[in-house]
This record gives structure tokens, sequence and C-alpha cells, in this order.
């Protein structure tokens, strides 16, 4: 079993949440979240994964975290019943992890509901199985985390605007409403954003709606 990776950087997907990496001349492809997304270096730069492996009679699947607590929710979600590892990297990339603990701790129904692809139902379920679990995030969650340096920005092309768009929009947000939020971080001026992190600070706008 994989628990963790260091290696290259091959290829990073913001649109499929994956990465690939070079180690010792094999590449390994993670499924990660938005937030681990967004610390991952460029291709050719170093990064260091936590990893979980996860076996199907189909397939063997492994998906990467920034940080250890991050694993550590991950896995706590996918023992919420219905709730496999899509949802669970869905809910992990829908706020930063201090800010989705603190939405659990608190029970934020209407906060989870945010997340394309968390329903009412699920949300209920994801709140009521993890109640008594999330105080312990806290701790773990003090000081800078431990992972990957954030991707360097670079000047933003107008090209950029439209693919953020298209992958939030293929994470299933409304158009129009992508437009919006994308139009309040443009108004200034041209940003200056890798694409993933275009796409996460979009994303915290329409969670703000």
């Amino acid at each position: 079993m994989i628990g963790w990776l260091s290696g290259i950087v091959v290829h990073r997907d913001a649109r499929q949440g994956v990465v690939v990496l070079n180690v010792g001349g094999v590449g390994y492809e993670l499924r990660v979240s938005l937030q681990t997304l967004a610390a991952v270096g460029d291709p050719d730069e170093h990064c260091a994964l936590w990893v979980h492996t996860h076996a199907r009679e189909d397939a063997l699947l492994l998906f990467g975290f920034a940080t250890q607590a991050e694993k550590q929710l991950f896995l706590l979600l996918t023992g919420v019943p219905k709730v496999g590892p899509k949802h669970a990297m869905a809910v992990l990339g829908g706020f930063p992890l201090a800010e989705l603990v603190d939405h659990l701790t608190q029970g934020r129904e209407v906060m989870l509901t945010k997340i394309p692809g968390i329903g009412k139902k699920t949300a209920e379920q994801i709140l009521l199985s993890l109640a008594d679990k999330v105080a312990s995030f806290a701790a773990e969650l003090e000081g800078p985390p431990r992972g990957p340096a954030p991707a360097k920005a670079e000047p933003e092309p107008p090209a950029i605007v439209e693919e953020a768009k298209q992958v939030l929009v293929d994470l299933g947000w409304r158009v129009k409403e992508v437009e919006v939020a994308l139009a309040k971080l443009t108004a200034g001026g041209p940003v200056t954003a890798s694409l993933d992190d275009l796409v996460r600070r979009t994303l915290a706008q329409l969670m703000e709606r």
C-alpha cells in the first residue's frame, strides 16, 4: 500500500482533479481535491503528497493530499454511509480545510449543500456521522500546513478566465453564477494567478453567495 509519494510533477489537470508524479521513472496518477491541486507545483517542480490507496475490483486508485489532516478527513468522509471517494474529494475541494472543519463542527448544512454533487440528504448524513469526530482536527490545523509550496503565480491571459469558467461549469456550477464570480475577481484589471488558483478563488466567491 502506498502512503506517501515524492517526485516531479509531470502533469496537472484542474478539470479532472488529477496530478501525475514522476517517482523514480514511474508515473503515478493521483486524484486530488481543488485545495491540494492549488498547492501542487508546476510541471517539472518537486512535489510530495500523502497518499491513500483505494482498491476496487476493476481498478487501483491513488488519492493525494497536501497534508495528513486532509487525508484523515478524507478517510472519515468515506466512512460515512453512501459517501464514496468522489463525494469525499468534492467536499474537501469545497473549502480550505480549516474552514471546512469549522462548517462540519458547527453543523452548517447549508454550506455543504453549496458544493456541487452534495445534496441535502448527503449533507445531513455527513454532519450526523462526523458530529463527534471533527473537533480533533483543530489542533492539527494550527500553524503552517506541511506540504508542497503554493504554485507560482503568473500573469493571467484572458484565455485562462474562460478555462477556469469551463472547469467550474464542468463541476456543476451554473454558467451565469460562474461568470458573475469571475467578473468580480477580474474587475480591478488582469489577475496574476495560475489556473488552479483562479478556480479556487472563484469557488470561494461562489460559496459566499
